[in-house]
């Protein structure tokens, strides 16, 4: 959100945008959301790199300050926290969490007082000195290991089914028998600190085997997860609200009237132009102009219709006008002998006059010309260089031969003749 605001040089403070970020805070408050924000995978406080870990604690200071400064009041503020995941495995597990337990002290009470661990699926790919295995366990930061010390240090504990059934299961979507036990202990590292409790849940896309294959994200999710009244569950897909909706309608949740389902290729929260069509200097109205509030575009209209089914979202366009296409024209020629085009699948022809008994005869001999002419040329080039010039001069007389005119035929009908000739000689070529 803000680039570059936790870098060693170039960081800066939030306070410029005190007031936009109050604005969102008071937007939130207002309609009940509850803000939270994920720092990145390089921010490590486990690494044994000294730099990674100090500009691990500038990346937390930079999102405390920017969830203080929404100006959320009591149990919105609490709730406001920053899920962590603990990183890579450096030099192994006990060191790493050792090198964490020593940086934890060193993090300001705004930040302890909202951070939060994570269970992962893998290590972190940033900064890892082993060389890593998906499909080793000691390798993934996983809810066994991460509830001691977030029981030893006061750190609530997300559980994410997701990241926990790729590592331990790929048939049970809520989880393995092994979590049931942990639940209350779960559920206690966040009664402690007065902050409501939070889970993650995600499914893998569909026909996912391999480990990198179901950690992406389907688009919607098919379950619940076992989920308490009091706690908040995240959904992770990637139709993001979609996800959510379609739980509300397969489980009836929310009020009846929440929302709605959209209209194939209807919309009636988006402004529109008048469309008028002109005819021989006529105007006729189509469709009269629509003009609807900036704040209310894209939020289903009066009706509320802002869900769609899984896999339609051409619902939210204009439907596409299919037009039959056109077949090429060919001839049929009339009894008057004049040509008449028809549509057909076969290729166009070529348009063209009938040709009289006489224009055929000329056409017949104009044709024979340029064989009598192309074997001339090549008796020619022979000859030159077996008998000199002269040959070649008997040769250039024989092609300027002018073909002889036909008795009965004018000349404008041996010009027409000829220049329609060479034109069918050429495209047959």
């Amino acid at each position: 959100m803000f680039p570059f605001a936790s870098h060693a040089k170039y960081g800066y403070s939030l306070d410029f945008a005190k007031e936009p970020l109050a604005e969102a805070g008071r937007l939130a408050m207002r309609y009940g959301h509850r803000l939270t924000t994920h720092p990145g995978q390089f921010t490590q406080l486990g690494s044994p790199r000294k730099g990674v870990v100090e500009a691990s604690i500038r990346d937390l200071d930079y999102h405390s300050q920017l969830l203080g400064l929404l100006g959320l009041r009591g149990q919105a503020d609490r709730d406001a926290v920053m899920a962590l995941h603990m990183g890579g495995v450096f030099e192994g597990k006990e060191e790493t969490l050792a090198r964490f337990r020593r940086n934890y002290i060193k993090l300001s009470d705004n930040i302890k007082a909202r951070l939060v661990l994570e269970n992962d699926d893998a290590v972190s790919s940033a900064h890892f000195y082993s060389a890593f295995d998906a499909n080793n366990p000691s390798q993934a930061w996983t809810v066994h290991d991460l509830l001691p010390i977030c029981q030893e240090l006061n750190i609530p504990l997300v559980l994410d089914y997701h990241h926990h059934n790729i590592r331990h299961s790929n048939t049970v979507l809520e989880g393995n028998m092994d979590l049931l036990p942990f639940f209350p202990v779960i559920k206690e590292t966040w009664s402690r600190k007065r902050i409501t409790q939070k889970q993650h849940y995600s499914e893998p896309t569909k026909g996912a085997i391999t480990d990198r294959g179901r950690r992406k994200h389907a688009p919607r999710v098919s379950a619940l997860p076992p989920c308490g009244d009091t706690m908040d569950l995240m959904i992770e897909a990637k139709d993001k609200e979609q996800a959510v909706l379609e739980l509300y309608r397969k489980y009836n949740i929310g009020p009846k009237d929440l929302f709605n389902e959209v209209i194939p290729h209807q919309r009636s929260d988006e402004s529109k132009p008048k469309i008028v069509k002109r005819n021989e200097g006529v105007e006729e109205v189509l469709s009269e102009e629509v003009i609807v509030p900036e704040e209310e575009v894209g939020m289903g209209g009066p009706e509320r219709r802002v869900y769609w089914p899984q896999g339609k979202e051409e619902w939210l366009s204009q439907q596409k006008r299919i037009r039959p296409k056109k077949g090429p024209a060919i001839e049929k020629p009339e009894e008057n002998g004049k040509a008449m085009e028809e549509t057909a699948t076969g290729p166009p022809k070529m348009s063209r006059r009938p040709v009289s008994k006489e224009e055929s005869e000329v056409f017949r001999e104009e044709v024979k010309v340029p064989a009598v002419e192309s074997r001339t040329k090549v008796e020619a080039r022979a000859n030159t260089t077996q008998e000199g010039a002269a040959t070649a001069k008997t040769s250039a007389t024989k092609q300027t031969e002018k073909v002889p005119k036909k008795e009965g035929v004018t000349e404008a009908e041996v010009v027409e003749a000829r220049r329609s000739s060479r034109w069918r000689v050429l495209i047959v070529q």
